[in-house]
């Protein structure tokens, strides 16, 4: 009942806002604009319930579940506990091919499928002989289908970044991978106001602690 009557309160201030029109506007834009206050995991879990309830109207909307996803792998990345963790990746990669469904092609969700991959693979590092060939492959389909993308080389170097030398990663290794995201994201503009925009900060804090 709270979190029904936080979304009632904010559909309010929107509606009060920016008046009657482009309401899917609105509410994905105070979801939003929400995220950037969100801290904790009720915070993440808030915001996870409230575009999954857009997603349910707007069905032919592809942003509602990208969005949906992306904070269940990010309350995936901050919870402790096993069964928690692999459920949140569970949910995310199921809203990740329903919204794959609505737009085949779209490389963000090919950059949440990756993430999710890491978070199993965290969760269990045995699955990197098998995730690790399916993470490449996605890498290189996303790059031709939109080599602007910048989150695609940035989760492309998090994972070099993270493997260990032996096995041909480092943070020197992912450090040109990592200059070439950066200047993918110094030339990018989001498509719309509601599409993906995050990576930047996180791309130069990696540079900033390679360098």
């Amino acid at each position: 009942m709270k979190t029904q009557a936080l979304f009632a309160g904010l559909l309010l201030s929107i509606v009060t806002t920016y008046g009657q029109s482009d309401k899917f506007t609105q509410f994905m834009l105070g979801n939003l604009e929400k995220a950037k206050s969100a801290k904790t995991l009720n915070d993440y879990q808030e915001l996870t319930n409230s575009f999954a309830r857009i997603a349910e109207v707007e069905k032919n909307e592809w942003t509602p579940l990208y969005y949906t996803a992306f904070y269940n792998l990010v309350i995936n990345f901050q919870d402790t506990v096993r069964e928690r963790k692999e459920k949140y990746i569970a949910l995310a990669q199921r809203q990740i091919e329903s919204g794959l469904k609505i737009k085949p092609d779209e490389t963000e969700f090919f950059v949440l499928k990756i993430m999710s991959y890491y978070g199993e693979m965290s969760i269990d590092p045995m699955k990197a002989m098998t995730l690790m060939g399916e993470v490449n492959s996605l890498i290189s389909e996303a790059k031709t289908l939109n080599p602007s993308n910048p989150r695609i080389y940035l989760e492309e170097a998090e994972a070099i970044y993270s493997m260990p030398t032996e096995y041909g990663g480092g943070k020197e290794k992912a450090l040109p991978i990592l200059l070439l995201a950066k200047e993918k994201f110094d030339n990018f503009t989001s498509a719309n106001p509601i599409a993906p925009s995050w990576g930047k900060d996180r791309c130069e804090l990696l540079i900033g602690r390679v360098k």
